[in-house]
């Protein structure tokens, strides 16, 4: 069924996620007091997108990007508009030898990547989803199949994508500020980096913008620059393969949950209860060993002490195994994401995309904690 809102109240990102893992086929139309865009979704993959602000044509990127010539591109538009059946320009162009089949699909993928990454940056505006009739399978409309993926891109590579530009971005630091270590590689242990903090948020809380980030609290208070963001979005791709995660903050030698899903714990709100939850790293348990080997471990659950504890806390039932993923900053673990399949037994799934999420993320709270420091230092 179509649905509408404002993306004040639920954002781009959260829908993404929702439309996702529903497996719809139907268009996603986004509007602003100034511009309007299209996200065009096939069985749960988006298959298009546009906007306007970003106007540009596939004939117009080719040519700038030197692609093809402007002699063939006027004889493939000629071919195009030659009162036969329509085909798209770049087939036009892959069949004649101009542009190589891979090539084209490598201009398209990266043309949908921008423009979704420009729409995840709005923070204001509306949007309608509308379902194809039955029957249909969200095909576009002839007239804006040039930037149409077939295959089709998931949502949740689309967020990847955007958070892979963070990391390359990083934060925002002070004009001619000097590189830190964070920015280094091969930079040991910083005991003396800020504390993550415990982060509060709820799920419709921006996941790539660091103006929106959740605010951040210990002793006082300051504002997270993606901290937040990040704890959502491992959350979020640990939903794909498991049935229920906890993301832990390590402080010394100790760590305290900030963050959750999938937990059933009656009579009190999951997030509640993970985030009254400190256990020790002083004795033998998954966390420890994550934390020692500063490398994810998957196995059975020992029943030691420690982890005994944990299973309490999410419901009382020991897992047949559980997988833990630290992230890295400075040489040494600051989070850590816990997960399991609860009750249903079943083994865990491969965590090729889990760890290549907790990589990026790790590179992001490195330069995170020297955004910190940084502004600690001009205080």
């Amino acid at each position: 069924m179509s649905f509408a809102g404002r993306l004040e109240t639920l954002e781009l990102s959260a829908l993404l996620q929702t439309l996702g893992t529903s497996n719809p086929s139907g268009r996603l139309t986004l509007t602003s007091l100034d511009h309007t865009a299209v996200i065009v979704f096939r069985d749960g993959l988006v298959v298009y997108a546009a906007s306007s602000t970003s106007p540009e044509t596939l004939a117009a990127r080719l040519l700038r990007q030197g692609m093809v010539s402007e002699a063939d591109l006027t004889a493939a538009l000629e071919r195009q508009h030659d009162g036969t059946r329509f085909h798209p320009l770049g087939e036009i162009l892959a069949e004649s030898g101009v542009l190589a089949p891979g090539t084209l699909a490598a201009v398209v993928r990266q043309r949908l990547h921008e423009v979704v990454g420009e729409l995840l940056g709005w923070d204001a505006g509306y949007f309608h989803f509308v379902p194809s009739p039955e029957g249909e399978r969200g095909d576009v409309a002839v007239d804006l199949s040039d930037f149409v993926v077939p295959e089709g891109i998931a949502p949740m590579e689309l967020l990847m994508h955007a958070m892979t530009l963070l990391e390359a971005s990083g934060p925002p630091t002070a004009e001619g500020s000097e590189r830190t270590s964070a920015d280094s590689p091969g930079t040991g242990p910083d005991e003396t980096a800020p504390a993550l903090g415990r982060p509060t948020f709820s799920a419709a809380a921006a996941l790539l913008r660091p103006d929106r980030a959740p605010t951040l609290s210990e002793s006082g208070s300051y504002t997270a620059d993606f901290s937040g963001e990040v704890v959502l979005l491992l959350l979020r791709f640990a939903s794909q393969i498991l049935s229920r995660a906890v993301v832990f903050a390590v402080e010394g030698d100790q760590v305290h949950g900030v963050g959750e899903f999938g937990l059933e714990t009656p009579g009190r709100a999951p997030a509640e209860v993970v985030g009254e939850t400190v256990l020790s790293l002083r004795q033998p348990s998954l966390l420890q060993t994550v934390v020692e080997s500063r490398r994810p471990h998957v196995g059975p659950l020992e029943p030691t002490h420690v982890n005994l504890k944990l299973v309490k806390r999410l419901g009382g039932i020991l897992p047949r195994e559980a997988v833990a993923v630290p992230l890295i900053a400075r040489g040494a673990a600051r989070l850590i994401l816990y997960g399991d399949n609860g009750t249903d037994g079943s083994p865990i799934g491969p965590l090729d995309v889990l760890e290549g999420a907790a990589t990026r993320a790790s590179r992001i709270l490195e330069r995170t904690i020297a955004s910190r420091e940084r502004k600690q230092r001009g205080s």
